[in-house]
């Protein structure tokens, strides 16, 4: 069965057409840390509970949700840096926007309009459930 990246909006599916475009495909880190960093960083929600997303043990994100220095290159192969976190997540063609403290109040809206909800301690932009 054919994998696809598990970032909301994100078409990119773990094939050998995908891979030869240079596109290479990450298995959420089994270091508990870390893998809540990628959870925070992808900021799905659950569409039936509102909580926060929760991979499964074949949840994968492509490279195009990580920065160019991320990688590490041997040769023409090249590998995720160790403690590397995706800071290229995309919903719904706007990067999720932090808001500082004294924005914390319900029915705000980002500077696109779209509600806001308290995730992970912080307020973003909700777009991805709109």
């Amino acid at each position: 069965m054919t994998r696809s990246c598990s970032a909301l909006g994100c078409t990119a599916r773990d094939t050998g057409r995908s891979r030869e475009r240079g596109i290479s495909f990450h298995q959420f880190p089994a270091d508990a840390a870390q893998r809540r960093q990628w959870i925070r960083a992808v900021n799905r929600v659950d569409p039936r509970s509102h909580r926060a997303w929760r991979p499964g043990p074949g949840a994968i994100l492509c490279s195009r949700h990580f920065a160019e220095g991320d990688f590490e290159r041997y040769g023409l192969r090249r590998k995720l840096r160790r403690g590397a976190v995706p800071s290229q997540v995309r919903h719904s063609g706007v990067i999720a926007e932090p808001y500082t403290s004294h924005q914390k109040h319900a029915g705000w809206s980002c500077s696109r309009g779209h509600a806001v909800a308290l995730y992970s301690a912080v307020y973003l932009c909700y777009v991805s459930l709109i």
